[in-house]
């Protein structure tokens, strides 16, 4: 591995900066075993709330369209002051979703100094047989072993438990989790069905037809190149007032049909960069640095 690319990814940019919560870095342990029950202890996902047998308090809501890992941790200091090495019971995290355990625990590696990025993509163990739910994680660059190392951090004992995973969560298999690039191109190349990427919710609640499909592999991969250039956006769906919308980044928003011959070669290449990231890390860097197409707008990275 390439020391600038291990680099890169080791320094903080605006979204995993801790600010001024900085000081954590400086006792919190560099085990990342232990970085991920941190992470288990200060967030809860909304999903999950009925299942821990927990009621949701506004005082526990973190805004959707809300970037960046320091507010996280300015929320989950207002619901309980200690020390985020102590585990908060499920009604003092902060609700959030998988997106912001895998912010999180990537913003607490970088400042320990450790290479790490977060990924989106699609996950086989939440959805039935053959279906790829949405989900984000976070990998690590282990020197031990010298590769990058695949983490779930939402994937707490009870989960695991209540999934019945047959994997280890602090290194899972890529057989387990579909980066966005790697679900596009198997998607574009017949081996697998688009119906079957997605998010396994009623899409009525979004005001949407489905939430499966080509549509939302094209999403995923977008936001999988923002955070392999340190730039981990937002959902695609964010809350505005009391409805939901589509953020204004043209490429994700867009349908199938209005596509153009030059995007779709532009999201088959980054698709394929993006899968070997680290062979491909400089054309990837050029493209994303080139094609404002493919950079979340300033819109969703502002406070």
């Amino acid at each position: 591995m390439q020391k600038d690319i291990l680099d890169f990814y080791a320094t903080p940019t605006e979204t995993t900066r801790l600010g001024k919560h900085a000081h954590l870095a400086a006792w919190l342990t560099d085990d990342v075993r232990a970085l991920f029950q941190v992470v288990q202890g200060l967030i809860v996902h909304d999903r999950w709330l009925e299942r821990y047998g927990t009621v949701e308090t506004a005082a526990q809501h973190y805004p959707g369209h809300i970037a960046f890992a320091e507010d996280l941790l300015d929320r989950a200091f207002v619901l309980d002051p200690r020390s985020p090495a102590v585990p908060r019971p499920p009604e003092k995290r902060v609700i959030a979703c998988c997106r912001e355990y895998a912010l999180l625990l990537c913003a607490l590696l970088r400042a320990k100094g450790i290479p790490a990025r977060a990924r989106c993509g699609f996950a086989t163990y939440f959805a039935v047989p053959g279906r790829y739910e949405d989900h984000w994680a976070c990998e690590y660059w282990c020197d031990r072993t010298e590769r990058w190392i695949m983490v779930d951090p939402q994937i707490d004992p009870y989960q695991q438990s209540f999934l019945r995973a047959d994997f280890d969560p602090l290194d899972v298999p890529d057989t387990h989790f579909i980066p966005g690039g790697k679900a596009w191109n198997m998607c574009r190349d017949g081996r697998r069905d688009p119906g079957s990427f997605g998010i396994s919710a009623d899409p009525t609640r979004f005001g949407l037809d489905s939430l499966y499909g080509m549509w939302f592999v094209r999403g995923n991969l977008l936001r999988d190149v923002a955070a392999l250039n340190k730039s981990e956006p937002v959902p695609f769906l964010v809350r505005l007032e009391k409805h939901l919308t589509w953020h204004p980044w043209r490429l994700v928003h867009c349908t199938d049909e209005e596509l153009s011959r030059n995007d779709i070669d532009l999201l088959d290449r980054v698709a394929a960069f993006s899968a070997d990231p680290d062979r491909f890390f400089d054309s990837l860097r050029c493209d994303y640095a080139i094609h404002a197409d493919l950079r979340p707008p300033r819109e969703i990275l502002v406070r």
